[in-house]
């Protein structure tokens, strides 16, 4: 169940007990998470009146994210980081992180300025 609660003048969306919006800003200001990750058709989702948020499904006795980790973090750090960072928006719920996509360690950040390399990548007879 949804509904729509007044917060000043913003208005916080909260599906059982659970402000959709606070967790997603949370998640993405964990270190290890580059952004919420919708993924294919059918992946998780909270549908609210006139948008999506995209890698967050809300059950009664859970909270399931989906995220794009950044390269190099261990896996097991990225899911603590978010457990963690959730455990005062859901404290009651089990909190299950899918890492859908990695980071592409080869981009460059935006920020970077042209023709710095992220990376330097070798081939393995080197």
């Amino acid at each position: 169940m949804s509904t729509s609660v007044l917060a000043g003048q913003t208005a916080a969306v909260v599906v059982d007990g659970v402000d959709v919006d606070a967790v997603a800003v949370t998640v993405r200001a964990c270190p290890g998470v580059d952004d919420l990750y919708g993924g294919r058709p059918g992946g998780p989702a909270t549908y609210l009146p006139g948008r999506r948020v995209y890698g967050v499904r809300v059950d009664p006795h859970m909270l399931e994210v989906q995220v794009r980790a950044r390269w190099a973090v261990p896996a097991v750090e990225v899911a603590a980081q978010i457990r963690h960072a959730l455990r005062a928006l859901a404290p009651a719920r089990r909190v299950d992180v899918v890492i859908a996509d990695l980071t592409d360690p080869a981009a460059p950040e935006m920020g970077r300025s042209a023709g710095e390399v992220p990376i330097t990548v070798r081939d393995q007879d080197q």
